[in-house]
This record gives C-alpha cells, sequence and structure tokens, in this order.
C-alpha cells in the first residue's frame, strides 16, 4: 500500500511522512504537482496526500489533473492544507479530492481520513486487450506459490524499510547529537565574543566618560573665562558709564547752579529795590512824625503860654 506525498516543503514532508509510515503505509514523495504526476504515471501509487499552496502547478490544478485522467481517476486524493474554510473544502471537491486535511495534521485526524477509504482495494481500471488468435494454452500456475513468495518479499521489503526507518532515525539522532556537540563550542566562542564585546564597550563607555568629562572641564574653563571677560566688560562699561553719568551730573549742577545765581541775583536786586522803597516809605514816616511832633509841641507850648497868662492875669 503505497502513499504519494507532495510538499514543497522538505520539513513538511519528513512530518507527514512519519505519521503516515505509523500507519503502515510505504511512502513516496514528490516536491511538485508537476513531479507528482510523473510518479502517479511511472509508479503504482494506492493514494495521494497534495499539498494545497505550492510553486507552480498547485495542489488543486495538480488534483484536477489526477483525477479527470482515466489512468488515474482511481486515485483518492486527500487536499493537506494550512487554511480551513468551506470555500478551500468546495475547491477541492470540485477538483476531486475526497477531503481535506489541516496541516499538520493530527493522528486521530489522519486516521479517521483514512478510515473512510479502503486504499488496499483501490485498483486502475483494467484495460481490455484483444486474445490472441490461436496461442497455446499457458501452463498452469501455482497462484498459492506465488502469492507466498509475494508475501515473503513483501516481508523482505518491510524489514528492510523499518530496518531502513530504525537507521534512518539513529542517523538523525546522531546528526543532531553531532550538531549539538559541535555547537557548544560555537556557543562558548559565542559567548566569549559577547563578553569581549560587552568589555569593548564598557572599555569605550569609559573612555567617552573620560573624554567627557575633559571636553567639560574644558567648557567651563572656557565659561568661566567667558564669565571673567564679561566682568571685566561690565566693569569697563560701568566705569564709563559713571563717568558720563558724573559729567551730566556736573553739567546740570552747572546749569542749575548758574541759574540759581541769575535767581539770586534778581532776588538780590528786587529786594535792594524793595529795601530802598521801604527806607523812602520810613523816611517818608519820619518826616511826618517830626512834623506833628512839632506841631504837637508848639500846641502845647501856646497852651501853657495860654495858661499862664490866665493865671497871671
Amino acid at each position: 500500500m503505497k502513499a504519494l506525498l507532495v510538499d514543497d516543503s522538505k520539513a513538511a514532508r519528513f512530518a507527514m511522512g512519519k505519521l503516515l509510515k505509523d500507519q503502515g503505509l510505504e511512502v513516496e514523495m514528490a516536491a511538485s504537482g508537476e513531479e507528482a504526476l510523473d510518479k502517479i504515471a511511472t509508479e503504482p501509487i494506492n493514494i495521494v496526500f497534495m499539498d494545497q499552496s505550492m510553486p507552480g502547478m498547485g495542489g488543486i490544478a495538480a488534483t484536477r489533473a489526477i483525477t479527470s485522467n482515466e489512468k488515474t481517476a482511481h486515485i483518492p486524493v486527500v487536499l493537506c492544507t494550512g487554511n480551513e474554510g468551506e470555500k478551500l473544502e468546495q475547491m477541492a471537491a470540485e477538483a476531486g479530492a475526497i477531503g481535506v486535511l489541516t496541516k499538520p495534521p493530527r493522528e486521530e485526524q489522519l486516521k479517521q481520513m483514512l478510515s473512510t477509504i479502503d486504499v488496499e482495494h483501490v485498483v486502475p481500471p483494467v484495460e481490455e486487450v484483444a486474445e490472441p488468435e490461436s496461442e497455446p494454452a499457458a501452463p498452469a500456475v501455482d497462484m498459492d506459490a506465488v502469492l507466498a513468495e509475494v508475501d515473503k518479499l513483501l516481508g523482505g521489503l518491510r524489514r528492510q524499510l523499518d530496518e531502513l526507518n530504525r537507521t534512518l532515525q539513529n542517523r538523525i539522532e546522531e546528526v543532531a547529537g553531532t550538531a549539538e556537540r559541535r555547537l557548544k563550542p560555537i556557543q562558548a566562542a559565542l559567548e566569549k565574543l559577547d563578553g569581549h564585546i560587552a568589555a569593548k564597550v564598557k572599555e569605550q563607555m569609559t573612555v567617552d566618560s573620560s573624554n567627557q568629562r575633559i571636553q567639560l572641564e574644558a567648557l567651563r574653563q572656557q565659561v568661566n573665562a567667558g564669565l571673567d571677560e564679561l566682568e571685566e566688560r561690565e566693569e569697563r562699561l560701568r566705569s564709563v558709564i559713571l563717568r558720563e553719568a558724573q559729567e551730566q551730573i556736573l553739567k546740570l549742577v552747572d546749569r542749575k547752579i548758574a541759574l540759581l545765581k541769575e535767581n539770586l541775583a534778581e532776588s538780590r536786586e528786587d529786594a535792594a529795590t524793595r529795601i530802598a522803597a521801604l527806607e523812602a516809605k520810613i523816611d517818608g514816616m519820619t518826616q511826618g512824625i517830626l512834623v506833628k511832633s512839632a506841631l504837637i509841641s508848639l500846641v502845647a507850648a501856646g497852651a501853657a503860654f495860654a495858661a499862664a497868662f490866665f493865671l497871671l492875669g
């Protein structure tokens, strides 16, 4: 009982092939739809497990090519896909596939699929062959002996396949172990390289940090020098401003003093005028008082003379 496994992925073929072998199937493999058609044309195949998505001829087209050919239409085709959906199942059914398996298939799902068909009794249609004219009768064949010989050959083939499978599995484990042993020094070297890189990065960071400190110190010195220069400029500017301010103040004071002198001179002249007027007024008043005093004296003298004359008379 031979199954043809068609998939462009080597890993997928290996995994699916192991599942099929566990079910007792003899497995042939093809990497494309075109290669699958060639194998079916040249080898007896009982069932085909066809990948749906492949470069070149896809699984749907390859399935249709198998089921539409009278010589291969008897071969059941199971479509294997990573995509689920009613549309895909409908396309598979229209192409002639007997069912759809989701990759990677579960063992129970695969058993259920295989239980729906009897692959051992799937045989190609027998072509009618014209009987030869007047051939002598063939000698009788001992079918039991033939079947026994076939069973013996098949048993030997199965033992060889089992031995080959065990050898292949041992070889895979051996290769895996060898690869792991070879990877260990590489991993160690990578870890060492990683440590070396980390040390270099740390060293570079230290150097960069030192350079940054030096640059910061130089920048600080430049800033301090700039501040000192600014202070000197500020001092010089302050001196200039003070000198200019002093000159402006002195000029203003001089103008104020000159104005005050002018005002003082005017005030003095006005005061002198007022004093002269006041003195003249006082003089006038003094003269009036003297005249009045003289008159009073004369009146008093006249009164005294009159009194004396009266008394004497």
